[in-house]
């Protein structure tokens, strides 16, 4: 057989093994998408639909902000691809885009616990001094309901937002006990689950209602004062554990300083990065696990 003019050998070597490195990569690339969607489907499932209630619980249920769960979980995504292509772009590093996709994937769900604490914490705050409005309405004579009604007029923040809710509840032909109990679980504060169910207790044994309104205030007062001593107490490994998870990335930034080429290949080299995430994975463990043993519920 005669050779085509031009051809070579090792040309044509080169071109089948690109041709068979671009098939194997494809193959590879079809059963990854296919495994994917076999045992990744329920899951994806299951994470959108806790994604939905997280943001319909913080929105709807405790911020009072009337917008579709549905709306937030696209815009989120959008805001996931649209900051890993725009990384990847500007960078040209795979590794960047895919760590600020992951920091926009985490992000929102931060901001949403945050908000969610933040309120529940004002609410808890504000608690006593709501009691105190409710005991003195019910010694002027007014009912349960009127006495709500005081505390939606004389205070401002959540504290206003929940009761008045409550009371709209109430008002639309809603049961009392059962609006209340809607508060609790729209709260998700033990200390209103606590004062609710007390109320309706009283509601159903009787007594009377300003001593009773005022023993709730002062067990939620001492409640309080507890938490506040035990969180006087865990301050310090709290602390601790905060220093810690910033030290190597203090040491890291001094190393850098000192031998910036050595450092740098934990950032370049294939080896360094996968070290680099274990120390990343390792120290954020620690300090979630160090967290947790300083978290103590009454």
């Amino acid at each position: 057989m005669r050779r085509i003019a031009g051809a070579s050998p090792t040309a044509s070597y080169n071109t089948m093994d690109h041709t068979s490195y671009l098939i194997a990569i494809s193959l590879l690339t079809f059963a990854a998408a296919f495994l994917g969607i076999l045992f990744g489907y329920r899951p994806a499932l299951a994470w959108h639909a806790q994604q939905e209630d997280l943001y319909d619980n913080v929105l709807r249920r405790q911020l009072l902000i009337d917008i579709e769960p549905r709306l937030v979980f696209i815009l989120n995504l959008s805001t996931i691809a649209l900051t890993f292509i725009a990384a990847y772009l500007i960078s040209g590093q795979l590794l960047v885009a895919l760590a600020l996709a992951a920091a926009a994937f985490f992000l929102p769900n931060l901001i949403f616990k945050h908000l969610a604490y933040k309120r529940r914490d004002k609410l808890n705050r504000q608690l006593v001094d709501g009691l105190t409005t409710l005991a003195s309405g019910v010694r002027a004579g007014l009912n349960l309901t009127q006495s709500m009604q005081l505390v939606v007029d004389n205070h401002t923040g959540p504290i206003k937002q929940e009761f008045g809710q409550l009371l709209r509840e109430y008002s639309m032909g809603l049961d009392l006990n059962q609006a209340m109990r809607n508060a609790a679980n729209r709260i998700g504060s033990p200390l209103y689950r606590l004062t609710f169910t007390a109320i309706e207790m009283h509601r159903l044994r009787g007594g009377d209602s300003g001593e009773s309104m005022d023993r709730i205030a002062e067990s939620v007062r001492e409640i309080q004062r507890l938490e506040g001593k035990l969180d006087a107490i865990t301050s310090q490994g709290r602390t601790q554990a905060n220093m810690m998870a910033a030290m190597p990335i203090v040491m890291l930034g001094i190393l850098y300083l000192m031998i910036p080429e050595q450092v740098g290949l934990l950032f370049t080299d294939p080896t360094g990065r996968i070290i680099l995430l274990i120390v990343i994975a390792l120290i954020a463990l620690g300090h979630a696990w160090i967290k947790k043993i300083m978290k103590i519920d009454i």
